[in-house]
């Protein structure tokens, strides 16, 4: 399903739950109503039963949505485990030894070209929050051939990536086995690119 349409049927089913709930306190007002002895019992009778129509209709509405929908639940549990996952980024972002840099030999003018190069890179295919990890490995990979770059110390490295594109990074394992980069002729590509900015 696309996220358009599932944000489409969100909207739906928040409105409709939001209508349920004001159809609700009326009709429990409706009821109490129609115990008192009054010239109107009948009316209100009606309109109740009328309401509660209304009402059942909204009840089956949010039943059919209700599979394509997330529920306060999972709401509530995405929202925490991304709290978590923010307060992790964070926290390894503060460990990262202070002033640490992989870049080597260049001048601050460089140094930022190189950090801009790589903050100005496309974002992952599906995660436009999450750097496209073999688009940067490639760049890492041909400064370090151009002696540019220091890649060792993979731990630090990684959360160089993440403060430098202000993007998340894939796991540690997966950002170490993808650095060095494999493809020599984007590696290639990628240093001729170096060289020409770095002049």
């Amino acid at each position: 399903m696309k996220a358009t349409t599932r944000n489409r049927l969100y909207t739906i089913d928040r409105t409709v739950r939001k209508v349920l709930q004001i159809v609700t306190v009326v009709l429990f007002v409706l009821l109490i109503l129609a115990t008192l002895n009054t010239p109107w019992k009948r009316d209100i009778a009606c309109v109740f039963f009328g309401l509660g129509a209304f009402w059942a209709l909204l009840i089956v509405c949010r039943l059919c949505l209700s599979p394509f929908v997330k529920s306060d639940e999972e709401e509530e549990m995405e929202e925490k485990v991304e709290y978590i996952l923010k307060q992790r980024h964070a926290s390894e972002l503060q460990a990262m030894i202070e002033d640490y840099s992989p870049l080597r030999a260049l001048t601050p003018d460089q140094t930022e070209r190189v950090k801009r190069l790589l903050r100005e890179q496309p974002s992952h295919a599906d995660k436009s929050d999450h750097i496209n990890l073999a688009n940067i490995a490639k760049y890492l990979t041909a400064l370090e051939q151009l002696g540019k770059a220091d890649l060792s110390d993979k731990r630090n490295l990684r959360l160089w990536v993440a403060q430098v594109t202000r993007k998340k990074v894939p796991t540690p394992s997966q950002f170490n086995e993808a650095i060095p980069a494999k493809a020599k002729d984007k590696v290639a590509k990628a240093r001729n690119e170096l060289t020409r900015l770095l002049q």
